[in-house]
């Protein structure tokens, strides 16, 4: 099963079926307060976990590790 570590919530892994549905949430209510983002512990609207989100996605781009040597 694939997961995702959250530093937010000092380094919980969670489902990527989780991760997914909370990005999505997010993307749906923007103006929204969640108790935290995906990088930070204190409330963080749906905007800023969007911008979070964007800017892990472009440091897994940039860092190019191959599929293979990243894990589970």
């Amino acid at each position: 099963m694939r997961v995702i570590t959250l530093p937010a919530l000092h380094n919980k892994q969670i489902p990527l079926g989780v991760y997914v549905e909370g990005v999505k949430r997010a993307k749906r209510h923007p103006g929204a307060t969640f108790p935290h983002g995906l990088t930070t512990w204190w409330p963080t609207t749906g905007a800023e976990i969007l911008r979070q989100f964007r800017r892990g996605m472009h440091e897994r781009i940039n860092d190019r590790i191959p599929y293979m040597e990243r894990g589970d």
